[in-house]
Formats: C-alpha cells, structure tokens, sequence
C-alpha cells in the first residue's frame, strides 16, 4: 500500500481529537469517494477498512447515504450472485 503526505492548516488538525481521528475520517472519505467513482468493488471498499461485507453496505455506506447499487449490469450480476450466496449461509438454504 502506498503512503501519502498531506498538509493540513493547524487550525483544521486542532478540531479533532486526535491525529488518528482525523486519519481515520480522511481515509473513510477517501474509500467512499472511489467507492462512489466506481474505482472500488464493495468488497474492496470493506476490506479496506476492516469490515465485513454486510458492514460496510449498510453501516459505512448507509450512514453516508451511498447508494450500495452502482455499477455496471455485469457488476450488479456478481452483487446479486454474492448476496444470494452469502442468505443461502446465513439462513441455512431454508429458502
């Protein structure tokens, strides 16, 4: 993973209460952002921030009000297959 140097005025550093806290918030804007742009999958977005897949979808993006559908037909396929998958597990194939 690449590492970046960012300059923040002091004054904008001095918010938050910590230095972690404001990493934490620049990198979540930043997955959402490429999630939005269609730079990341679901399951990339989440792995880049610890969380598991039903997590991200519906905590990280729903707070944010992020629309988990975005992408392409063959994108939208995929989703639907591994979300198919994924209630096939949790409900034990009781379908």
């Amino acid at each position: 993973m690449q590492a970046i140097t960012l300059e923040i005025p002091e004054s904008v550093v001095a918010s938050y209460s910590s230095l972690g806290l404001l990493k934490q918030i620049i990198y979540e804007d930043f997955v959402a952002s490429e999630y939005q742009k269609g730079a990341i999958s679901l399951r990339e977005g989440a792995q880049m921030l610890g969380l598991t897949y039903e997590t991200f979808m519906v905590d990280f993006l729903g707070n944010r009000k992020i629309s988990f559908i975005n992408g392409s037909r063959k994108e939208l396929e995929l989703e639907e297959q591994q979300e198919e998958a994924w209630l096939d597990e949790m409900l034990g194939d009781k379908k």
